[in-house]
């Protein structure tokens, strides 16, 4: 406590010496202030970038989701196909058979 009273008292007196502590504590305190703004806003991006990959991530999802009635018709057509040159080639064996 005693030191804060003296150094008040000698900063009223001028010195000349501790007037570059101050102006130097002052820069200190500003280059702080700044940099922690700055942190602030690149953690509030970055919250914000994290939002909008989820937000993605949901709606691919939903597209997916959306899209597999595509890969359900793929395979029904796959099915068909085989089921097609099945048939086809028993009334080739029928036909022969005929003859």
């Amino acid at each position: 406590m005693a030191l804060v009273v003296q150094l008040a008292q000698q900063s009223s007196s001028g010195d000349p010496l501790y007037t570059g502590w101050y102006v130097g504590l002052g820069v200190g305190f500003l280059v702080v202030v700044i940099v922690v703004i700055l942190v602030a806003m690149i953690l509030m991006q970055a919250s914000r970038i994290g939002n909008q990959a989820l937000e993605g991530i949901e709606r691919m999802d939903e597209a997916r989701e959306s899209s597999l009635a595509v890969w359900d018709m793929q395979q029904i057509n796959a099915s068909f196909s085989a089921i097609w040159r099945s048939a086809e080639r028993a009334r080739m064996i029928l036909t022969e058979r005929a003859r």
